[in-house]
Parts: structure tokens; sequence; C-alpha cells
């Protein structure tokens, strides 16, 4: 079994601003493909598909991007609605397609407007749901094993401060 080395995040600010004037802010990282110089070209376009679908389902504003071979830092402005709140995550859960072992990860300042009337989950068969179903199954690998892909079960709204 050999575990993932090539890994892709972000830090995403809130509307909350700090005493020092700064927004709050969350992170994330995901397991990715094994980056070479074989794959480098195709997989930095599956990642900004990746972050664009992540866009699409979060309110927050790109304060930093980081990949095993590159940092990117964005913004250090706060979000610009106040319903963007670091607390708002969406859960998503994911299996390793191979071993059908689970993890999960927070994406946080979840843009509850993604949401479908009546439910706390993103729907994964079309929309901005879809999109992000679609990156997360293109790059994103198991941490148990780099070599193994992922299947997106399910995105839950959650509150957390973790």
């Amino acid at each position: 079994m050999a575990l993932p080395i090539s890994f892709w995040g972000q830090t995403l600010n809130d509307n909350t601003l700090k005493s020092n004037g700064e927004p709050e802010s969350a992170a994330f990282r995901f397991p990715i493909i094994t980056l070479t110089a074989a794959n480098l070209v195709a997989t930095q376009t599956l990642l900004t598909d990746l972050a664009v679908a992540i866009n699409g389902v979060s309110l927050g504003v790109v304060r930093h991007t980081t990949t095993l071979l590159e940092e990117t830092v964005g913004s250090g402005n706060p979000a610009a609605t106040t319903a963007a709140q670091r607390e708002n995550k969406y859960l998503l859960r994911m299996r390793d397609v191979t071993t059908h072992q689970k993890f999960r990860v927070s994406i946080p300042v979840a843009d509850l407007a993604q949401l479908p009337n009546n439910s706390e989950f993103l729907d994964l068969t079309a929309g901005a749901g879809l999109a992000l179903k679609d990156a997360v199954e293109a790059v994103v690998r198991s941490p148990y094993d780099g070599s193994h892909a992922v299947s997106l079960d399910s995105a839950q709204f959650v509150g957390r401060n973790s």
C-alpha cells in the first residue's frame, strides 16, 4: 500500500473579522493523484476544475491554495457577504473505490443557497453538486493508497468549528 504523496488544499476567508482586522479562515486538504512531470499539466487542469467546483458550493474567498509543487497566495480580504461563515461547512464523505475505506474532508464557508429545499445534502446529480462530484472524483485519491480513486458519496451541510 502506497500512501499518497501529493496533496492539494485551500484556505478560505469568511465574513468575520478578527480583532486585528483580518478575516477568520478555515482550511481543507485532499490527497490527489501523485504529481509527476508527465501528468503535471493535466493534473493542474483537474485541480482548476476542482477549485471551480468548490467555489460553486462555498461563499468563502480563497486566501491560499497549496499543492505539493506549487503554492499560491490569494486575497487577504474578507468575503463579501455576512452569510460567509467558516463554521458553515460541507462535510464531504468519500470512499476508496478499491478497498471501500471511508474518509471525510470539510469544505468551509459553505454556500447554503446551493442546497435543495428541505435538505442538508447537496444534490450530487445536478448543478454545483454534480460539478463538485465530478471534480473530486477526477483528481482526489484515497489517503490510504494514493493509487486508488475515490467516490464522493455525499456532501452534507454541517455547522462545526473544526
